[in-house]
């Protein structure tokens, strides 16, 4: 079966449950959500009309957005009421969108890459130890894909399997299970069984189950939290930020930071990787803490952790909370432990991008309100700083974004202000499906000032001074300038200058809602050229492979006329790693692909700003203090634009003039800009390196 299940602001994914069991647990979800949705009876009739709502009311009955509900009303997927009233609608219409929603037959919604990517499940194979036999796992997956087997009940038994191999149980039988008849050589791992068995259900477990207590299972550090990934649908792992870390990656957090008799903390633990981790290193099972919202992972967790300690009596420091409301505080909501906090390490790979609730949002911002972003990595850092002791080390593996992104100004304050930053490692994409470069970041909780930060980024290693970050706009990150790159920088910012920031007009490019309808390839009359960002190369615009007819009323979104039949502006490409800049004084369109900035800087010739623009020192620049795929008004407002002499703008717009003639005078203008800066031959040649990788 496929489900839609909504949070906030729209739809999250799509789920697949297989198990009647699994299936109440969503429908008990769901009536607790449309609880909270806005009823029929609880609108507000307005204007006269008992059938008419307005944008607001139809977006909270819909669980979107008002901006969406305008992009709907703009593609045709929405109708208002008439004409004269354009964001008003039919109680009914709107009524008959909602049942599309919730039946899966609103095509806007169902083509979303969301839907696909929800119903796969995949293997964490690259985590597999040499000489596992992937055929043994999918035999696993397969029965119990085909048997339709809850998958707490799969892992559950899949434990007692692996139980029995490390002689902890021995013979059990799915009889044994159905009477509870169940013995152990660890009491504390028998009552934990026991447990897991009740909120089951005996009912639930049958005789043609029995393949899982026998069948062969892979031996690992995380064998069953390993079986809890591949049992996953993709949607799920997506929607609570859970993917498996690489064992190399944690190994390491762990040789640098852990000692024998640390007390550790995992925040989000999951089934308790990093927890396993803490245990090869930590001599008493009592200094390692977990917490995770999932119960499955919990329980797993909890049963690897006895396992490892399998000699000793005790009952893990492993609890199933919110870590973010129900951790290290001291009111009514709290566990009320004083252990729960002034720990030597904490170390884990938190969600990222987690969908709250609108109730957790609100707590969130109460709790938490230096964090604006909603980002859920931000709030496990905040807390996780609080729940340090002071020298007390912190590892989080974590998108690559938080360096430079604007919305994670926050946290990354924070962090300025509370900790020594020790260490940044680059490690790419690590995770299987999923696109987004790594990083591991390391934070000592300390005031000290004058620290240096110790980079790893592929084959080198620098160091940069924290106190340089603190100076950023917005407290940007930027790794990816060492010492060398660093002195180049500011040897070009020292240089007397201006920036773009409060003087220059911008515009976005148009966005249609149906290029169908708008756009074609064909040249007809009353037709324009309009131009995408792969148009845009430097200097020029390439020849225009769509036309349009310029009628912004129509569109979903357009700047000001006055925007495009600017007299002169200059047109970039939007997604780009690099600058690449176009001058154009002929009225042209743009779609949103490729944005308009029109500078407004008196004496200043833009045909000057678009040769600095273009040139190499700022794709150098751009790189080092950015490393984005996005060229964002912010960046562009960085950018020093030097307050040479007449003489020299002079030079500077005659060679831009003939590039634009399509003169091959780059070079030489190249060379040129970097001879004002007065850059040396071994940073000229270190800027053109660089550019050419």
């Amino acid at each position: 079966m496929i489900f839609l299940i909504f949070k906030e602001g729209g739809i999250r994914c799509f789920l697949r449950y297989r198990s009647e069991n699994d299936f109440n647990i969503f429908e008990n979800k769901i009536q607790l959500h449309y609880k909270r949705q806005i009823t029929m009876q609880e609108l507000t009739i307005t204007n006269k009309a008992k059938n008419i709502i307005d944008i607001e009311k139809a977006s909270s009955f819909l669980g979107i957005s008002t901006a969406t509900v305008r992009n709907w009303v703009k593609c045709g997927h929405l109708k208002t009421y008439n004409n004269e009233r354009r964001y008003s609608f039919s109680l009914s219409d709107i009524e008959n969108i909602k049942s599309n929603i919730v039946n899966g037959d609103f095509d806007k919604l169902n083509g979303r890459a969301n839907k696909s990517k929800a119903e796969r499940t995949f293997i964490p194979d690259e985590y597999l130890k040499d000489g596992i036999s992937i055929d043994d796992i999918n035999k696993i997956l397969d029965f119990v894909s085909k048997n339709n087997i809850n998958t707490s009940l799969s892992l559950l038994l899949l434990s007692l399997n692996l139980l029995q191999k490390e002689k902890i149980f021995s013979n059990i039988t799915i009889q044994n299970l159905i009477t509870q008849n169940l013995s152990s050589t660890n009491k504390q791992i028998s009552e934990e069984i026991k447990a897991w068995l009740s909120d089951i259900g005996v009912d639930n477990v049958k005789d043609e189950y029995s393949f899982l207590l026998n069948c062969s299972i892979p031996r690992q550090r995380d064998t069953l939290g390993f079986f809890y990934q591949s049992l996953l649908l993709e949607g799920e792992k997506s929607q609570g930020g859970s993917y498996y870390t690489p064992e190399t990656i944690v190994n390491e957090i762990i040789k640098d930071y852990v000692k024998t008799d640390s007390k550790v903390l995992d925040p989000c633990c999951g089934t308790g990787q990093f927890l396993l981790a803490f245990a090869d290193t930590v001599e008493n099972p009592k200094n390692i803490y977990g917490v995770d919202i999932d119960e499955i992972a919990v329980r797993i967790a909890r049963l690897n952790i006895l396992m490892k300690y399998k000699d000793q009596n005790f009952a893990p420091n492993i609890v199933c909370k919110n870590t973010l409301f129900e951790i290290g505080s001291y009111d009514l909501f709290s566990l009320n432990d004083e252990n729960i906090r002034d720990f030597d390490v904490i170390a884990t790979n938190p969600p990222w991008g987690v969908h709250f609730s609108k109730l957790d949002t609100e707590k969130l911002k109460t709790t938490y309100p230096e964090i604006t972003s909603l980002e859920s990595f931000s709030y496990f850092l905040k807390k996780s700083i609080d729940l340090l002791k002071d020298g007390g080390f912190i590892s989080f593996i974590l998108p690559e974004s938080i360096l430079n992104v604007k919305t994670h100004k926050d946290i990354r304050e924070i962090i300025l202000k509370n900790t020594h930053i020790k260490k940044v490692s680059c490690l790419n994409r690590v995770f299987k499906n999923v696109f987004t470069p790594v990083i591991r970041l390391d934070l000592e909780k300390n005031r000290i000032e004058n620290t240096q930060i110790e980079i790893f980024k592929e084959n080198e290693k620098y160091f940069i001074e924290q106190s340089k970050w603190k100076n950023n706009i917005d407290f940007v990150f930027d790794i990816h300038a060492n010492g060398f790159d660093t002195s180049i920088i500011d040897k070009i910012f020292d240089i007397q200058h201006t920036t773009l920031s409060n003087q220059a007009d911008w515009a976005l490019g148009i966005v249609t809602g149906n290029n169908k309808a708008y756009i074609t390839s064909e040249k007809k009359e009353g037709l324009e050229e309009i131009y995408k960002g792969k148009e845009v190369d430097k200097f020029i615009l390439s020849n225009p492979s769509n036309y349009i007819q310029f009628t912004p009323e129509k569109f979903q979104q357009v700047a000001p006329i006055e925007k495009y039949r600017a007299k002169e502006k200059l047109i970039y490409r939007f997604i780009s790693k690099y600058l690449i800049f176009a001058y154009d004084d002929k009225q042209k369109l743009t779609l949103n692909s490729a944005n308009i900035v029109i500078p407004k800087i008196p004496n200043y010739p833009i045909k000057v700003i678009v040769a600095l623009l273009n040139s190499s020192p700022y794709q150098f620049i751009f790189q080092k203090k950015f490393s984005s795929i996005k060229v964002l008004r912010n960046h562009i407002e960085q950018m020093p634009l030097p307050l040479w002499n007449k003489e020299i703008f002079e030079i500077i717009m005659k060679l831009v003039d003939d590039i634009i003639a399509k003169k091959d005078k780059y070079e030489e203008l190249d060379n040129y800009i970097m001879d004002q800066f007065s850059l040396t031959e071994k940073e000229k040649k270190h800027i053109k390196n660089f550019n050419i990788k």
